[in-house]
């Protein structure tokens, strides 16, 4: 009842008529079902204004659906359209969710008895009679709204008791199962006794420590005064007083005597149970392992203290000193004497110290704390071997070999580890005196840089030193034999020098041998070199003979003669050279000769291609099938263009490793060996040099020098001859234009001497006849001021220093307009569009600047198809610069005639060139914008073609003086 807010609240007559003015206000929602809209209005109208909130239906359907909005009461109309009001409560009434909800029947057709009888049948909770008064339906409404609330109240009480209620059983339940898992875990024991020693009851656990059954404690056997030693009475006596005086008693050890008369280590806690004075309870923990576990360290300790005995005595017999340190602070466990008689230590505390002072490198610089040998195997886990100098306290030192080595436990962490050090300093001293021995007779033999080598004939065993090893290309540790060293002989010097050889042995040149070959090295990558090989035959007691002798490396001295005559022949050949195709013929053969090599070609670089120039070795076919290759392709030849290096594969594995897309090449032939040298001259790349070898070698520092050597001359003839081949075309493209000017010049020049003689032959002209006349003589002059024009511009471009120019400010935009509007005048059926930004202002040139315009223009009006438009965009473009744009649709360039456009001559020589032009426009034009400090670009495709320029807006100019 205390959910419901009642305040008054007051009707005007106007509303009500002469209904009493004060009628409480109350809260709460109200469904109010009637298909009379004036009567449902004044029904929700005066519940509203009471404070109730009403939700209104006007057929059963709808009632049934609005009882989503849980109501507090419902106002039904009997009679409705689609069902009765007693069908609706009967439905309601039949439904569990809206069983509760207080029904109040409302009807003007029935009487009074008949609704009472009703609301029997249907389960209504009351009715209003007609007509109905404000108050009564609100006294009604209110009654049936605080009779649901209540309920509703009520019924929240049930149920969060019911939640409290049952939150406590959950409570005692998991209690409960707490003790019972206490009981029954096996661990703790339980017993319940009372003072005279009497044991009531006690769990599983209790009874296994004690070894008794249930049966016995059923039987009363148990008493726990019986089971406690004679030693532990006193302490039991004291423990009951402490219980019958504080309740409780803290836990304590004690043992107990089992049934089979062992004892039982335990420790108990003991409590009075509640309201008893003689009667409790005690938990029990066995500890007879932890016991055990505590008398077994007792005998390790024992046992290790005998072992740490005996490891001291073997410490001290040890030849070597012997520390152990503890991880990871390096506190000293042990050390012997032998340390302290190293280290010079009069006592055994100053061995304990260790301090850095006793520890100094070979070169006399003492060890930092992280240096020590020690340290770095506690931190790195790992062994350290070092010699290490000790410095004593008289003043003296010892060398000594020390390993510190890490000991790790069964888990693998670092606990320990272990020094040793053995004094060297005599074995030391005499391993100098036999390495200073070796030092000199190695010096003498490296200063004549002599391998020492010894045969027997017999067995053919050959024994050689490290530096004849290295001569041939074996490691130091390699075992030879006759075998491999005729393995590593070229196969062009090994008969000779193998007839040589046993010509000696078998009495030749009185048994002295001397002899020059070739050696390639043993296995992949040999090194090409000449050795000068010296012996004498040496005949022992028993007569057997054997070889000893000397061998050195001649190849600096071999190669210096060849690449001398080989530089002398190639400069030679190259002064001869006129043609690339000359040089690339001589420049082959040479590079074939000089390196001994199987087969070449030389590439130039033509654009974005390399094009083979020459070729010796390889069969027409394939020079047929790699006539041309491009630069970006992953080839060894590409790659030596691109770099400007040098690219040496000194195998086939090598070459499919590195360049798998031109494995086939090593299929070509019996080439094992590869190099691309890149023939520079300057900053330019004018081509390659390819040449393959027979055999798997590897190229030397001065072999390599050599060969670019050659390249570097082979690049200058072959810009030579490049340039004698341009002055040639160039000079035989000047005598064509030379012609060509003439040829334009007497046309105009024709027109103005036949325009003068016919004025001279007229009497008296008419006007008309004397400006026809008068101006083919200007259009002729015209066009000769524009050819000579012309000339002079190329001719300053030319001559160096490029067109003046006097740069003043401008727009272009307004620059194009003026352009503009002069072709139109004179070209009034073309069609020519301006596209501008507003305002493109920059410092240049104004006339030359309409030159390039006007040159353009022309060009695009003239090859524009008929009817189309030439189109003229000026914009400023990002970095304050500004793009000159013109396009015309028509035929695209020639793509012949793309790379040389803005040269001179050749496009005079093409079929563009209209009459009456010298085709020098486009170069004007191109000079013009490089000179504002920009670049013109042209691009052509079917749809047309489009001049672009690029200028940046330039600055004013400094002023004089």
């Amino acid at each position: 009842m205390s959910n419901i807010a009642v305040r008054p609240v007051s009707f005007s007559r106007q509303d009500e008529g002469d209904e009493p003015t004060s009628i409480p206000r109350v809260e709460g929602r109200v469904l109010v079902v009637d298909d009379a809209e004036a009567k449902r209005y004044f029904i929700a109208k005066t519940l509203r204004r009471v404070g109730m909130e009403v939700v209104e239906a006007a057929t059963g359907q709808e009632a049934l659906a609005a009882m989503a909005s849980r109501p507090d009461a419902v106002v039904l109309d009997v009679r409705l359209p689609d069902m009765s009001g007693f069908d609706v409560c009967h439905q309601l009434k039949q439904d569990p969710a809206t069983a509760a909800i207080p029904v109040l029947y409302v009807s003007a057709l029935l009487r009074d008895e008949e609704l009472e009888s009703r609301l029997f049948e249907d389960g209504a909770d009351g009715y209003i009679p007609q007509p109905i008064e404000p108050k009564h339906l609100v006294a009604q409404t209110w009654a049936l709204v605080r009779m649901r609330r209540a309920e509703l109240a009520r019924q929240r009480e049930r149920e969060q008791a019911q939640v409290e209620q049952q939150r406590l059983q959950h409570e005692l339940a998991k209690s409960q199962a707490r003790a019972k898992r206490l009981t029954e875990s096996g661990v703790v024991g339980t017993l319940y006794w009372d003072l005279d020693g009497a044991i009531l009851d006690a769990n599983d656990t209790f009874l296994a420590m004690v070894g008794y059954t249930r049966e016995e404690l059923a039987q009363g056997r148990l008493d726990w005064r019986k089971m406690t030693p004679p030693e532990w009475e006193e302490p039991d006596r004291q423990s009951v007083e402490v219980v019958t005086r504080r309740g409780v008693s803290l836990l304590r050890e004690k043992q107990y005597v089992r049934k089979d008369g062992s004892r039982v280590d335990v420790i108990l806690g003991s409590a009075l149970l509640e309201g008893e004075s003689r009667r409790g309870v005690s938990l029990v923990v066995d500890i007879t392992a932890r016991r055990e576990a505590e008398r077994k360290l007792t005998q390790l300790m024992a046992e290790l203290e005998s072992k740490e005995r005996l490891l001291q005595a073997v410490l001290q017999q040890m030849p070597t000193g012997v520390l152990i340190a503890e991880a990871p602070s390096g506190r000293m466990l042990l050390s012997n004497e032998r340390l302290a008689s190293i280290l010079g230590a009069c006592a055994k505390e100053n061995v304990a110290e260790f301090r850095l002072r006793f520890s100094e490198h070979l070169d006399g610089t003492p060890y930092r704390m992280e240096e020590l040998p020690l340290v770095r195997a506690l931190r790195q886990g790992e062994e350290v071997r070092e010699v290490v100098v000790a410095r004593r306290d008289d003043g003296s030192s010892r060398l000594t070999r020390t390993c510190a080595a890490p000991v790790r436990d069964a888990e693998g962490h670092i606990v320990a580890s272990v020094l040793t050090m053995e004094d060297i300093t005599e074995q030391a001293v005499t391993q100098d005196s036999l390495r200073l021995s070796e030092e000199r007779l190695r010096l003498a033999l490296d200063s004549a840089a002599l391998g020492v080598w010894r045969y027997d004939p017999v067995s053919q065993a050959l024994e050689w030193d490290t530096r004849s090893r290295e001569l041939f290309g074996l490691p130091s540790e390699a075992a030879v034999d006759r075998r491999l060293w005729l393995e590593a002989v070229h196969p062009e010097d090994r008969e000779r020098v193998l007839a040589r050889l046993e010509g000696v042995m078998a009495g030749e040149s009185r048994g002295v041998l001397e002899s020059e070959y070739r050696v390639v090295g043993f296995g992949e990558g040999g090194v090409l070199r000449w050795v000068s090989s010296r012996g004498q035959v040496h005949v022992d007691a028993g007569g057997r003979r054997w070889l000893m002798g000397t061998v050195r490396d001649i190849t600096e001295q071999k190669l210096a003669e060849q690449h001398a005559v080989a530089l002398q022949a190639t400069t030679a050949a190259f002064a001869h050279a006129l043609t690339p195709q000359q040089v690339a013929d001589a420049l082959v053969k040479h590079g074939l000769k000089s390196l001994d090599a199987c087969a070449g070609s030389v590439c130039c670089v033509d654009g974005e291609q390399l094009l083979v120039l020459g070729a010796v070795g390889y069969a027409e076919e394939v020079v047929r099938a790699n006539r041309g290759m491009p630069l970006t392709s992953h080839s060894p030849l590409s790659e030596a263009a691109r770099t400007r290096r040098a690219v040496w594969i000194e195998s086939r594995e090598a070459f499919e490793r590195g360049w798998p897309e031109y494995a086939h090449w090593t299929q070509v032939g019996q080439s094992r060996s590869w190099g691309a040298i890149p023939l520079v001259s300057g900053a330019r790349v004018m081509g390659v040099l390819w040449l393959s070898f027979s055999t798997v070698r590897r190229f030397s520092e001065r072999e390599k020098a050599h060969l670019e050597s050659l390249c570097r001359l082979g690049a200058q003839a072959l810009e030579r001859a490049r340039l004698y081949e341009e002055t040639r075309r160039r000079a035989e493209l000047e005598q064509q234009f030379l012609g060509m000017v003439s040829h334009d010049l007497r046309n105009p020049l024709q027109a103005i001497s036949l325009g003068a003689r016919t004025l001279q032959l007229m009497e008296r002209p008419s006007p008309e006849a004397l400006m026809r006349t008068t101006g083919r003589i200007a259009n002729s002059a015209d066009t000769m001021g524009r050819m000579i024009s012309d000339l002079l511009d190329f001719t300053r471009g030319r001559l160096g220093g490029g067109i003046p120019l006097t740069r003043t400010e401008n727009d272009l935009v307004r620059l194009c307009r003026e352009v503009i509007d002069e072709f139109s005048v004179t070209h009034p059926s073309s069609d020519i569009r301006l596209e501008g930004d507003g305002s493109c202002e920059g410092w240049w040139d104004e006339a030359r600047m309409r030159q390039v315009l006007s040159n353009l223009l022309s060009n695009a009006l003239r090859h524009a198809r008929a009817g189309t438009p030439v189109v003229v965009k000026a914009s400023r473009k990002p970095g304050n610069g500004v793009e000159l744009v013109v396009s015309n649709e028509g035929e695209p360039v020639p793509a012949e005639l793309l790379p040389v456009l803005f040269e001179p001559f050749r496009r005079g020589m093409s079929k563009f060139r209209p009459s009456g032009s010298l085709g020098l426009g486009l170069y004007i034009v191109r000079q013009v914008v490089e000179g504002h400090g920009g670049k013109v670009v042209v691009e052509t495709d079917a749809a047309g073609t489009s001049f672009i320029i690029q200028v940046p807006p330039g600055a004013e100019p400094a002023p004089a003086g």
